[in-house]
């Protein structure tokens, strides 16, 4: 089975539990969906333990609280690919990505469920060469909220093709990781200025 690696840098995500930026989105619950994004083991396993355990815990909160609201849940993953040309350069820069099996795997219990959409991707953005932008506007839903890995990539890149699609995006500061600190902070200044609302995970659970 293909392997994932990465430089990695230890930090605590509970460093970003007060960040609240943005372009003056308000939240409302009958508006929005939730997307994780790619938290499957074969990413996570790169972070650190600490980051790890950090990282599946907030986001365990913030799905238990959208499905305490109601909020439609989705979980995105790349599409499997058999040879690298499938993948572009992403083969080129990454490899070629989990298997069929490793994207089935997920690290939050509770997301295996039949009916949830499963979102399977070509690129970075959950929105390429998918029907995620269908599946929300099915359910009138206009507002995303997002969190997984990794933050100054697919949760960027799915920042900006929501906002390219009217679409109202929150990303939840502490339930997002990166390769390091340094990364996690630019993602989140570049989704305050120009693509959403940084959120926390006490804020959106309260």
């Amino acid at each position: 089975m293909s392997g994932f690696a990465a430089q990695v840098s230890q930090y605590s995500l509970s460093e970003f539990s007060a960040a609240d930026a943005g372009l003056g989105w308000r939240f409302d619950a009958a508006r929005a969906a939730l997307l994780v994004h790619d938290l499957l083991p074969y990413y996570v396993g790169v972070l650190p333990a600490a980051t790890q355990r950090d990282l599946v815990r907030q986001c365990g909160q913030v799905v238990d609280s959208a499905r305490a609201r109601g909020l439609p849940i989705m979980a995105s993953a790349p599409r499997p690919a058999s040879t690298l040309r499938q993948r572009g350069l992403g083969g080129r820069l990454w490899g070629l990505g989990p298997s069929s099996g490793q994207v089935a795997e997920l690290c939050l219990p509770g997301l295996d469920e039949p009916e949830m959409p499963r979102i399977r991707k070509r690129s970075l953005s959950a929105f390429f060469a998918t029907d995620l932008d269908v599946e929300l506007r099915r359910q009138d839903r206009d507002q995303l909220i997002l969190v997984g890995v990794f933050a100054s990539q697919g949760i960027v890149a799915t920042s900006f093709d929501a906002l390219a699609r009217d679409l109202e995006v929150f990303v939840i500061a502490d339930a997002v990781a990166d390769y390091s600190r340094h990364l996690h902070s630019l993602a989140l200044d570049q989704v305050a200025r120009s693509t959403g609302q940084v959120i926390t995970t006490s804020e959106f659970v309260a």
